[in-house]
């Protein structure tokens, strides 16, 4: 029979990072962005491990999310992952490689509204700006990574728009990217905000 002092604490694996992707060019601030343990709490350094990038809670759906600390200088960067999950702390994740341009072909857009950590309706408004005046900016569901809206830019460089479909009550984390002609920016800023169970604010 096995005693309470011989049972082996079950080993928490290592987060998976989905963003940035490998060897792929990214602004000086951007997204990160992966999978891991429901309500784990997942940490980011540099892959020397002398500073930390941030950290963001699994959701339910499995992700995590959540938009650098600071800015990156120009170059290689090399970054690694790990999860605590009940009081456990996995090792770190494989070395995920990108390098940082400070000056992107396509500035990732500012988003106005709705605001972060404010209540929103069910059909949300989204705003904000960019900083050339061409193509669209499309907004994504950080948990199921769908997109739940997209808006022309206008002459000014000011997009405005509202979710394709009502959302449900819950806490959204959402991040959007500026298209021309096919061509991405980087992920701007992640946007928290809760929907109520009643679908207004």
């Amino acid at each position: 029979m096995s005693t309470r002092d011989e049972q082996i604490t079950q080993p928490v694996l290592a987060p998976t990072i989905t963003f940035p992707e490998e060897g792929s060019n990214t602004g000086p601030v951007t997204l990160m962005l992966g999978s891991g343990i429901p309500d784990a709490l997942v940490q980011v350094c540099d892959s020397a491990h002398t500073y930390t990038l941030g950290s963001g809670q699994v959701s339910a759906n499995g992700r995590w999310a959540f938009t650098i600390n600071g800015a990156q200088p120009q170059g290689l960067h090399g970054i690694q992952a790990r999860q605590t999950f009940d009081g456990v702390t996995s090792d770190w994740s494989e070395v995920r490689k990108y390098n940082v341009r400070l000056r992107p072909d396509i500035d990732a857009p500012v988003v106005f509204e709705p605001r972060e950590g404010e209540p929103a309706d069910a059909v949300p408004e989204f705003s904000g700006d960019v900083t050339q005046a061409a193509g669209f900016v499309s907004i994504f569901n950080l948990d199921t990574g769908l997109e739940i809206a997209r808006a022309d830019v206008d002459s000014d460089g000011l997009w405005h728009t509202q979710v394709i479909q009502p959302l449900a009550a819950g806490q959204y984390r959402t991040s959007a990217v500026h298209n021309i002609g096919g061509k991405v920016s980087d992920w701007g800023r992640v946007r928290t905000f809760t929907v109520s169970a009643n679908g207004t604010s």
